[in-house]
């Protein structure tokens, strides 16, 4: 599976219940936005507490609604909060992961890009629900995750490469404004708007998703893949 072959797979699920993802999405946004409201700059260590208790479970959630929306099952606006069933573990697999890639990333960056492909199916593993009514465990789906991306971590570092257009041209576009030929705002806050703040988020999620169902389906495809990142 490529890259774009995942996007625009990705994109198709997510036009296809556009009105769902986009409201997950804009309720994680908001989590966001209320954390960095209520819990100031200085207090860091309570911000990366609280970002994770809140925005973990609701990162696998998003992942629950877009993988259903990516196989066409029914699906609820209710389940983005069906990581809350298992809070404690999907933290810790979110802090585990996160720690991991900060000391990747500090090791040549390299090792941290790395990482956070291997372990993009975590949050997942928790709650697909073609694995049943599980209470799974931190180092299983850490474990789960690194296996079924082999073979597919090009594919999915692709998705991000693809994802980025948007925000080098709305970089692009702010330079030119800035140094050259002033640009209409209006036109540079399109793309800003396009570039992450509503569409991207969940586009990104589906496409993810995409790769996530295509790997299960076909998990012998991982001997013929690379694991170098490129689009494919």
């Amino acid at each position: 599976m490529t890259s774009w072959a995942a996007l625009r797979k990705g994109f198709d699920a997510f036009t296809e219940r556009l009105p769902l993802l986009l409201g997950a999405w804009l309720v994680i946004l908001g989590c966001q936005q209320l954390l960095d409201l209520l819990i100031p700059d200085t207090w860091l260590f309570i911000q990366l507490i609280a970002s994770m208790v809140v925005l973990a479970p609701l990162y696998a959630g998003q992942h629950l609604l877009a993988l259903k929306a990516v196989r066409r099952e029914p699906v609820a606006f209710r389940e983005l909060f069906a990581g809350m069933h298992q809070l404690g573990p999907i933290i810790g697999a979110y802090l585990v992961v996160s720690l991991l890639t900060i000391l990747g990333t500090l090791a040549l960056i390299i090792p941290g890009i790395i990482i956070t492909l291997m372990y993009s199916f975590v949050l997942i593993r928790f709650l697909d629900p073609k694995l049943g009514d599980r209470r799974a465990r931190v180092t299983d789906t850490l474990s789960e995750s690194s296996h079924i991306t082999k073979g597919y971590r090009g594919t999915i570092f692709g998705i991000g490469l693809l994802l980025a257009i948007p925000y080098m041209v709305l970089g692009i576009l702010s330079w030119i404004s800035m140094y050259h030929t002033p640009i209409p705002s209006w036109t540079i806050e399109i793309v800003a708007i396009l570039s992450g703040t509503l569409f991207l988020g969940p586009v990104q999620a589906t496409s993810l998703m995409a790769v996530y169902d295509h790997a299960l389906k076909h998990p012998r495809d991982t001997a013929r893949q690379q694991d170098s990142p490129t689009t494919n």
